[in-house]
């Protein structure tokens, strides 16, 4: 389609004169596709369904709407927002000119995740007035832009695409690929100003390895990783955080003793209520020294409800991974921390946590 685009280009523009050149679109830059969305992420960096204003303060251009919302994931819990584009100039102060005008929606992750070696970004749009979309995503660690270009896209209704973020380039195509650990800041969707972009569910995560069985989520409530970021800030509730002993990289949250009850716990606040699911489930590695026993809760700090379950199958000593899954009773229901209860007289490391509703 580029190749075309680019023939029918240069066709028009040997039949226009040279006052008029200037105006035929060129073919995108950066050009891409969408990829086939895999299964379980390893990893999920952020997310942003606009269902709630626990991130508002990040939502940086764009605004939320009730307008042209895409259907629901599961018919238990409503869709009620999505984002719509609004006017801005590119993000991209260094290569970009900034007396060209764009429509965008940008979000801005904070506290800027690293990245592992997949990194990929899901997310349902709708378009209206053209048919390419640019994405583009600030590395904090480079101190620039990258960008990828998808084009000959539908329009007017709601789409899901995933895109491999390691295509993006800079402007020239130097830069080379996201790379592992390298922290990024905002992600953003770029049309023209004269065009309408909605966009819903975005997900930035790292694909997992080839063989995953599980399937992708269906929906996402929390996601908890504690590389970048203070302990009662972005990442507030009882416990500490520590660096990995190596081979392991970045860090973890380690349980302290709950003054209440003597013994070891984490409570992760989740910095704000979130909406559950019937079935909502919650995946974490885990490290457990000095104990046989590990529960988790749950729990709505206004209400005091409470949903606890074990972890089945615990590994003692090493660095594993766990999920426990939630059936949750009547609906609506919200949660706001989640406990992690070992032993006593045991030592608990979580990382990566991952609150959502399992796929279908």
């Amino acid at each position: 389609m580029n190749a075309l685009r680019t023939a029918l280009a240069l066709a028009v523009l040997s039949t226009l004169p040279a006052i008029a050149r200037d105006v035929v679109a060129e073919p995108p830059r950066n050009a891409s596709q969408p990829i086939a969305r895999q299964g379980m992420p390893h990893c999920v960096h952020v997310f942003e369904d606009y269902e709630t204003e626990i991130e508002r303060r990040w939502w940086l251009v764009g605004e939320a709407t009730s307008e042209h919302v895409p259907a629901t994931t599961n018919p238990a819990v409503d869709n009620r927002r999505c984002c719509r584009a609004t006017a801005t100039k590119n993000f991209d102060r260094q290569r970009e000119d900034q007396n060209t005008p764009w429509k965008a929606i940008i979000f801005n992750p904070v506290p800027g995740p690293p990245m592992g070696p997949r990194s990929r970004l899901s997310f349902r749009y709708r378009l209206s007035g053209t048919d390419v979309l640019r994405i583009q995503i600030y590395s904090l660690s480079k101190n620039y832009h990258r960008f990828l270009s998808l084009d000959d896209l539908p329009q007017n209704e709601w789409q899901e695409a995933t895109v491999d973020m390691t295509a993006a380039r800079r402007p020239d195509g130097s830069g080379g690929p996201l790379s592992e650990d390298e922290r990024i800041d905002d992600i953003q969707f770029y049309i023209p100003p004269d065009a309408d972009l909605w966009i819903d569910d975005i997900v930035l995560y790292d694909e997992a390895p080839a063989g995953e069985t599980r399937t992708f989520p269906s929906r996402f409530l929390f996601t908890g990783w504690f590389d970048t970021g203070t302990q009662g800030k972005e990442w507030p509730g009882d416990f500490e955080i520590v660096l990995h002993e190596k081979p392991r990289t970045w860090d973890a949250a380690r349980s302290v003793v709950d003054p209440q009850t003597g013994r070891p716990w984490i409570r992760l606040g989740l910095r704000g209520p979130r909406p559950l699911s019937r079935r909502t489930a919650v995946r974490f590695q885990y490290q457990l020294s000095g104990g046989e026993h590990l529960a988790l809760i749950l729990a709505n700090s206004e209400t005091g409800k409470r949903y606890e379950a074990p972890v089945a199958g615990l590994r003692i000593g090493g660095w594993a991974e766990a999920t426990v899954t939630f059936d949750i009773g009547e609906l609506p229901s919200t949660t706001d921390e989640l406990h992690f209860l070992p032993g006593p007289g045991s030592t608990l490391l979580i990382d990566d946590v991952l609150l959502y509703e399992p796929g279908n």
